[in-house]
């Protein structure tokens, strides 16, 4: 009887969720719109719905700590990608240079000069971009004071993760720096940190979704490794279990999120809204 109960208010909860996502019609402004075309359209909508469907869930405490965290981390990356923009700058000199020399690797693989030279241009891009925010770091580290204090609290959230420690100190760092500049209280930077408050409640929202409904067991894996394992070389038995382990539970946090996406969609009546401004055009 409690197996029935569980799942008869599961269902009811689907089915209010639905009926709340029909009564919300989503709606975009004209500067929303502005430029897009229907795909554009669907995009943006789904991201609302999305939105709306994560800011509905209550956080744990837990929850909320981890949130804040990842929110900060995105926050920090903005200034510093504000610090170093007007410096990036990629010469087209260099990215001849760099075809002509590799010409003929990207011939054997029958890549032409116009994506050869896009492949390049991204590359030395992404070069210019890490070599810049290490310099900016590395001039943000010269400048602190002598102390940061990091808190209990903060160690406890660390888990011990030196990683996360570090980067925990690095943003006491960035957020003086930001705090000096007032950067926040800038008009446009208000809006684009909250623009990128919402990518991170989204993307947030959906992970902790996949977390809770995504599994592998270890009989799954097991049983993968021996159907496998003869063509699996000197891979050793523990290596393959976590490749093994990983490539399921990444294969199956796809479709979860996808699957997770595709129903607020439908609740939502993305595609029939998108349909209705495109035709208003």
């Amino acid at each position: 009887m409690k197996k029935l109960k569980v799942k008869f208010i599961k269902i009811k909860g689907d089915k209010m969720a639905k009926k709340k996502a029909e009564d919300t019609k989503l709606t975009l402004t004209d500067e929303e719109r502005e430029g897009l075309d229907n795909e554009g359209i669907k995009r943006i909508l789904t991201s609302k719905a999305i939105l709306k469907v994560a800011k509905e869930y209550k956080f744990s405490d837990e929850e909320k700590e981890e949130f804040e965290y990842l929110f900060t981390n995105e926050k920090h990356k903005f200034f510093i990608a504000k610090l170093i923009e007007d410096k990036i700058s990629v010469n087209e000199n260099d990215v001849t240079k760099l075809y002509t020399d590799n010409k003929a690797n990207f011939d054997a693989q029958n890549i032409p000069f116009s994506q050869a030279r896009e492949i390049i241009q991204r590359d030395l891009l992404n070069q210019q971009v890490a070599t810049l925010e290490a310099e900016e770091l590395n001039k943000l580290v010269e400048e602190m004071e002598d102390k940061i204090e990091v808190t209990k609290k903060e160690v406890l959230f660390s888990r011990e993760d030196a990683e996360v420690l570090k980067t925990l100190i690095v943003g006491k760092i960035i957020s003086k720096k930001m705090a000096d500049e007032k950067f926040e209280d800038q008009e446009q930077n208000k809006k684009d940190l909250e623009v990128i408050r919402d990518n991170v409640y989204i993307n947030y929202y959906l992970d902790l979704e996949v977390r809770k409904n995504v599994k592998v067991t270890q009989e799954e894996v097991v049983e993968i490794y021996e159907k496998e394992k003869a063509k699996l070389g000197n891979v050793t038995p523990n290596s393959a279990y976590q490749q093994i382990t990983n490539s399921l539970f990444n294969n199956r946090a796809i479709e979860e999120r996808n699957n997770l996406i595709n129903k607020i969609v439908e609740d939502y009546k993305v595609d029939e809204i998108a349909k209705e401004y495109a035709e208003a055009e």
